[in-house]
């Protein structure tokens, strides 16, 4: 009898999944944004891909999209949806820890799976305090905010390995929740390393008036000038205003704006020696898998230009992910369209099952991505006449440090001040 009734539900399945004409994949985010953009432009390749190797389960796969618009009402409900009217089997994106917030509300809801990206530690929080209600988030595109301040942490370190003096930091940050939680971690983190927050301002999406701060900064006695900047959406206006100021200030942080490849041409080559934690894990001169690198290079091909923010490499890979767990479920007898049954599988990608994508893929119990050398994490890179370079840690490293010229000290002949008091002299003595 249980054999038969094993057999049943296997029969069930398959008639269950054949009754489905497609497989529909929701992306959604803000698509007036570079990031929005390249998740949509993400999705769309690896699906197109996917479609030309027959699909999922044999099954074409539609792409619809959805625009936030940055905005927590609009966000839910484009979210409800792709979910409810689009019949989305899994929705992949997302771009604002605040959106996000009131997204995962209507995720729990309809029990879709949510590939997401995010950095607030709130989302995997409420994993954590809720699992039932709140499991099918899982975080694909950057490390949990909490690691940024890890990433700035050890950024300080190197810096002051390699000889730069690093006392006082000067701070501009977004005025938003996801910066609230960085500073969190990173405020103690500063104080074991006995360097001083000069000042910590927080500034509003669009803001422009940087070269206050920056002379603020030098008046300050800061050896950094450390964003922590994504929604606020100008960080070439920073870079320009910094390299024309010229303060003998690095400007070394997180800015997400900085990631772009595109980046260094926006600001006329005036974002040359600033350092950036490179979000997501991947940057186009420095490709952590030969995935990576193929799909940078088809990326370019399709649309004309590289990945124009790293929430395409998240996106790409939870296409590829879902493919992976939708079809190994059907493989096992299960049912790959039961979201509970795609959580349980998408839990077995963990440290010790790391899945290799575009960056190596790993889960941990609250749905966050593994953090680490080995796994996803925020490089410390550097743009250098035109390129970016990886220059921390020292195994994934493609390039050294490199201070700005204005840096250097102005060389002089030497005896130059002994032969100035001479010549003082002897213009004295013919005045006498």
């Amino acid at each position: 009898m249980r054999v038969l009734a094993a057999l049943l539900l296997i029969t069930l399945l398959i008639t269950t999944a054949s009754a489905k004409d497609e497989i529909v994949i929701g992306v959604i985010g803000p698509m007036a944004t570079p990031e929005g953009t390249a998740e949509a432009n993400a999705v769309k390749l690896a699906v197109e891909e996917i479609n030309a190797q027959g699909g999922i389960l044999g099954k074409p796969v539609r792409v619809v999209v959805g625009d936030t618009k940055l905005n927590p009402d609009t966000a839910t409900a484009e979210f409800r949806r792709l979910a409810e009217v689009e019949g989305a089997d899994v929705i992949i994106g997302g771009f604002s820890s605040g959106v996000m917030l009131s997204m995962m509300e209507t995720m729990a809801e309809t029990k879709t799976i949510f590939l997401a990206d995010s950095s607030s530690p709130s989302c995997s929080k409420k994993v954590e305090e809720n699992y039932e209600k709140y499991k099918y988030w899982f975080r694909i595109t950057q490390n949990n905010g909490t690691t940024f301040a890890w990433d700035l942490a050890e950024m300080i370190d190197f810096l002051r390995e390699n000889g730069v003096k690093v006392d006082k930091v000067y701070i501009i940050r977004d005025e938003h929740i996801w910066t609230d939680a960085v500073m969190k971690e990173l405020r103690p983190l500063l104080e074991e390393r006995n360097v001083t927050i000069v000042k910590d301002v927080q500034i509003p999406r669009g803001y422009t008036e940087y070269e206050q701060l920056i002379l603020e900064a030098e008046d300050l006695g800061a050896d950094i000038i450390m964003p922590i900047t994504a929604i606020v959406g100008t960080g070439d206006v920073l870079a320009k205003q910094w390299a024309t100021l010229k303060p003998k200030i690095l400007l070394a942080g997180r800015d997400l704006a900085a990631i772009d490849p595109e980046f260094y041409n926006k600001t006329n080559g005036m974002a040359n020696y600033e350092i950036f934690a490179a979000d997501g894990g991947a940057l186009v001169t420095a490709p952590p898998t030969e995935f990576c690198r193929e799909f940078i290079e088809k990326y370019r091909e399709k649309y004309g230009h590289y990945p124009e923010a790293h929430q395409a490499y998240g996106a790409y890979d939870a296409v590829y992910l879902y493919k992976m767990v939708v079809e190994q479920a059907a493989k096992d007898g299960k049912d790959p369209f039961d979201s509970d049954v795609i959580v349980s599988y998408l839990e077995r990608i963990n440290e010790s099952n790391p899945v290799k994508l575009t960056r190596v893929i790993a889960f941990t119990k609250n749905h966050d991505l593994v953090w680490g050398n080995k796994f996803v994490r925020n490089w410390i890179s550097q743009w250098q006449d035109g390129k970016q370079y990886i220059i921390y840690p020292k195994n994934v490293a493609n390039g050294e440090l490199k201070l700005p010229d204005w840096f250097k000290e102005e060389k002089k002949t030497p005896g130059f001040e002994i032969l100035l008091a001479l010549i003082a002299v002897i213009l004295a003595a013919r005045r006498l």
